[in-house]
């Protein structure tokens, strides 16, 4: 492996605590055994519904690996709120509209999800400074804050590097994946809201009306705030 991948071999390896369902533990006899097949299909009969890969990651993510482990339909369906507010938080900080100056510090978020991580990789509390993060992007939609575009680009690299690359969540709605092509769109979606800002500047409201008439068709939401407009996915 280390050969084919030209990465150094893992010097540690964590076993999570014993996994329960409903606050029984696990196990065949019990009929209450829930393989990941059944989690994504939905089909065991203690769950309402299918759950995605990440939806199951974030799960166990919230929990101290030392911990037992809970399994419950509520649980899941909690985790998948909540992995949806991250995901949604990062796509609307893409397009948020930046200022001159921040009125927001983003580097106490990364320092404390850094310590959690290196605290018995404590993954609750990091997810907890995530959400400080997820917390501000509300804040700056709401435009009772304001972020530099160099703070917009390191609140962005601390949640792809934390939440992507070291507890494996990828910060996607489902079925998209993100590339050139999204870097691209998102350039092209700023351009479309300067040119309808543009409009609303020389009191053209029909056209910027129709121009955010489209886009919400396309599924895409506009916010319009003191500041700016930004843009999410619906």
């Amino acid at each position: 492996e280390v050969a084919a991948h030209g990465a150094a071999a893992p010097k540690y390896w964590v076993h999570n605590n014993m996994v329960t369902v409903n606050g029984q533990k696990m196990g065949k006899s019990l009929g209450n055994f829930i393989s990941l097949e059944d989690l994504f299909a939905g089909r065991h009969g203690s769950l309402s519904r299918p759950y995605s890969p990440m939806t199951i990651r974030f799960f166990i993510l919230q929990a101290h690996y030392r911990s037992t482990l809970d399994f419950s339909d509520g649980a899941l369906q909690a985790a998948e709120k909540g992995f949806e507010r991250l995901v949604n938080a990062v796509h609307a900080l893409r397009g948020i509209a930046v200022s001159d100056v921040s009125s927001v510090e983003v580097e106490s978020i990364e320092r404390g999800c850094m310590e959690a991580l290196f605290d018995d990789l404590n993954t609750p509390v990091a997810l907890a400074h995530l959400f400080e993060g997820v917390k501000l992007v509300g804040q700056l939609q709401a435009g009772s804050a304001a972020i530099s575009r160099n703070d917009q680009a390191r609140l962005i690299a601390i949640f792809e590097r934390i939440a992507g690359d070291i507890l494996g969540l990828r910060l996607e709605y489902e079925g998209e994946s993100r590339g050139e092509d999204d870097s691209a769109f998102d350039t092209a979606m700023r351009l479309v809201l300067e040119y309808r800002a543009a409009a609303k500047a020389a009191r053209d409201y029909a056209k910027a009306d129709a121009i955010r008439n489209a886009l919400n068709e396309a599924g895409i939401e506009v916010q319009d705030r003191a500041d700016g407009a930004t843009w999410s996915r619906k």
